[in-house]
């Protein structure tokens, strides 16, 4: 069978001027005696008829040496080398191509960051996760734009399957787990049989144990992050992987609560409900209110969350109670009342403390807070207050409290108004009556 050629496909998919730059780097490699190889998921979203941003190049020298002769050779810097075999390439108007040594890698134990040595271009190909990841492209001159396939990963991809290269894949390195979750939801794949039988077996013998809770993390928010986390959140639940972050967490909030979410701080359509919040963290906190209270200090200790992740899940677990008493009630509370009661909580706590009760009393005046109260101001500041006669001092600070409930209820609805309940609250002062 002939090899199959992607050049025409890469023209039409990659950014404007990077196939010219591709070939550019090919006839660096080729003046150099080195093979150079486009791979990845650049090579996956191409097959796949997606637009392809990235530019990842594997060649078969140290990647800094072949980035300065590059560099020399073409115009641009290299702006980073690491200590893993990789630098960043920056092309005259600013493209940016990442190039790495070709390695292989090893682990001395299940969980570890791998050992890396410099390898063959096979061996950088194997050392990948999925087969449809070890997809590449020559960008040599000669046979530019065929493509590598070694490990079958244009039939994976043609059948929609995402498959392992090793039986050990999981073991080697667990985050493999959560990487499939979020990449066959992506893509709509499922996974072959043999690989998932191969994660929930790693799973159910406690592989997430053996990586550190950042790593994990790390994948959690690339998975709630996606257009639409709900379904990669599906498969954690399904595939066991949430419990095998922790025992205690068999569960997921339902889909709805997730749209709901969605629908506030990612809207087709107009402004979002918390433009402050980070959507990340309030899927998060929905996901932990599935969670005994018990199971939630464990989890968050597990994966190292960030502080703001803490203060969410903490309120969110708060507003639990406060939804099902105060704010659920029919006849009550006032407007300015919502406010003092919601505005201490995290902006993502809120999101998914409405999003878990739509249509109710409680979710509807948590929006009301997030879309509209907590955006109420006085016209009146201090010095204004001060200049009508309230003196200097804590007496300002209960004033200007008193003409926001006042705001906030309807009971003003001007400077003027203000201005007149203000004169009002300073003559009480004067004669010892509590404003407030």
């Amino acid at each position: 069978m002939a090899a199959r050629d992607l050049t025409m496909e890469m023209e039409a998919l990659m950014p404007a001027g990077a196939v010219e730059a591709l070939r550019a780097l090919g006839r660096v490699a080729d003046g150099r005696g080195a093979t150079s190889l486009v791979v990845g998921g650049v090579v996956r979203d191409i097959l796949l008829g997606k637009a392809a941003l990235d530019l990842d190049v594997v060649v078969s020298e140290p990647a800094a040496e072949f980035g300065r002769a590059a560099a020399a050779a073409l115009g641009g810097a290299v702006k980073a080398v690491t200590r893993f075999g990789t630098a960043l390439l920056v092309l005259p108007g600013g493209l940016k191509v990442d190039l790495a040594t070709a390695r292989s890698e090893s682990y001395e134990r299940p969980g570890a960051l791998p050992t890396v040595a410099d390898g063959t271009l096979a061996d950088d190909l194997l050392r990948r996760d999925f087969t449809l990841n070890a997809l590449a492209v020559v960008i040599n001159a000669r046979d530019f734009g065929t493509l590598v396939d070694h490990h079958g990963g244009l039939a994976d991809l043609e059948r929609g399957v995402l498959r392992v290269l090793t039986d050990r894949s999981f073991e080697d390195d667990p985050t493999r787990v959560l990487r499939a979750v979020r990449l066959s939801a992506r893509l709509g794949f499922t996974l072959d049989g043999r690989t998932e039988e191969l994660l929930v077996r790693a799973v159910a013998d406690g592989c997430l144990g053996t990586v550190t809770g950042e790593r994990i993390l790390n994948e959690i928010v690339l998975i709630l992050s996606e257009r639409d986390p709900w379904p990669p959140v599906e498969r954690l639940r399904d595939w066991g992987v949430l419990r095998g972050i922790d025992e205690s967490w068999t569960d997921t909030p339902p889909r709805s609560a997730f749209s709901e979410i969605s629908r506030a701080l990612r809207p087709a359509a107009g402004e979002s409900a918390a433009p402050d919040a980070e959507p990340w963290v309030a899927f998060f906190a929905s996901l932990l209110t599935a969670v005994p209270p018990e199971g939630r200090g464990r989890i968050l200790a597990r994966l190292a969350a960030p502080g703001r992740a803490r203060r969410a899940t903490r309120d969110a677990a708060a507003l639990e109670e406060l939804a099902a008493g105060r704010l659920a009630a029919p006849d009550g509370p006032r407007r300015s009342e919502v406010r003092r009661l919601l505005a201490p909580f995290s902006p993502e706590a809120l999101v998914a403390a409405m999003a878990l009760r739509p249509g109710s009393e409680a979710g509807r005046r948590i929006g009301l807070f997030l879309s509209e109260l907590r955006h109420v101001g006085t016209c009146l500041r201090g010095a204004d207050v001060e200049a009508l006669g309230v003196p200097r001092g804590p007496s300002v600070g209960r004033v200007l409290a008193a003409l926001l409930d006042a705001r906030l209820d309807g009971v003003v609805t001007s400077r003027t108004e203000e201005e007149a309940l203000a004169r009002r609250l300073a003559r009480d002062l004067d004669t010892g009556n509590n404003v407030c």
